[in-house]
């Protein structure tokens, strides 16, 4: 099946619009993609993936765009943001992310608190599929950028995404950037794949970058999951994985976003081991 995309009309000369119908899915994706106004360097600019792109690009492109007039200072590059977001003017698309950021399971998804049953889940691998085999041809294809420097940002199930692939294909992206991860879902599924991620990065050929956050205001559970996680992934530190840990104080689920974004960038966005 041939990739169906199209151009639609935005209001910024730096960034461009596309909707891209999924092969996977046959599904509806809005890209929302901001170009630096810097000439490219020779190997092409870094590149930012945004998960729920409706909520977080102008944030993130806001944020690249202005510091990275000053990269000698801020530490931050001018980069391509990519943002991967849903049809609609909706911060979260639920069933869509529900399905996209979350791997299928074995049995069945234990109900909400209340008794309701979450939206339908199981689609990540798919969903990655279309990230490798689609976004990215898309994006190499149209934009001078640099396949060595390519970071994957997601908050929440973005960032339960984020894990599972750092997890299962570390390669894939060189800087993960996990906020708040939802490391609870599926009565902490993910960490069946953390069991098998030091065998792996044993054997990368390439140096990657995880930035790990979450809200000292969040939930307990939200907390303690992310600071145990750290500490197990600081032990496996080396020249190839390199990871940084932030309990931002005093911020909550959504307020951590904003807050540690610069350190974040700056984390990933450094190709010298620490």
């Amino acid at each position: 099946m041939s990739r169906s995309i199209s151009k639609i009309e935005s209001s910024s000369p730096h960034i461009d619009r596309w909707v891209v119908h999924s092969n996977e899915f046959n599904l509806p994706y809005h890209l929302d993609i901001s170009v630096p106004s810097q000439p490219a360097p020779q190997t092409g600019y870094p590149i930012i993936y945004v998960l729920d792109g409706n909520a977080f690009f102008q944030t993130i492109h806001e944020q690249v765009r202005l510091q990275s007039k000053r990269s000698d200072k801020t530490g931050v590059h001018p980069s391509v943001v990519v943002s991967i977001g849903y049809p609609g003017d909706k911060d979260f698309n639920l069933p869509r992310r529900f399905y996209d950021f979350t791997v299928p399971s074995a049995s069945e998804i234990p109900p909400k608190p209340n008794g309701e049953k979450w939206p339908e889940s199981g689609g990540a691998h798919q969903f990655l599929h279309f990230i490798e085999s689609e976004l990215k041809p898309l994006i190499l294809e149209k934009y001078q950028v640099d396949e060595t420097r390519q970071t994957l940002l997601g908050h929440s199930l973005g960032g339960l995404f984020v894990l599972e692939v750092l997890f299962t294909k570390p390669q894939a992206f060189q800087g993960y950037i996990a906020s708040s991860p939802s490391i609870w879902w599926n009565q902490c599924d993910v960490l069946t794949r953390e069991a098998d991620f030091a065998s792996l990065i044993s054997s990368l050929s390439s140096k990657i970058r995880l930035f790990l956050t979450v809200g000292s205001l969040e939930l307990d559970h939200m907390v303690k999951d992310a600071t145990a996680l750290s500490e197990r992934l600081q032990s496996l530190t080396n020249h190839s994985f390199q990871m940084n840990f932030h309990n931002a104080e005093f911020e909550n689920h959504l307020s951590v976003v904003a807050t540690t974004l610069s350190r974040a960038l700056r984390f990933v966005g450094n190709r010298e081991t620490s």
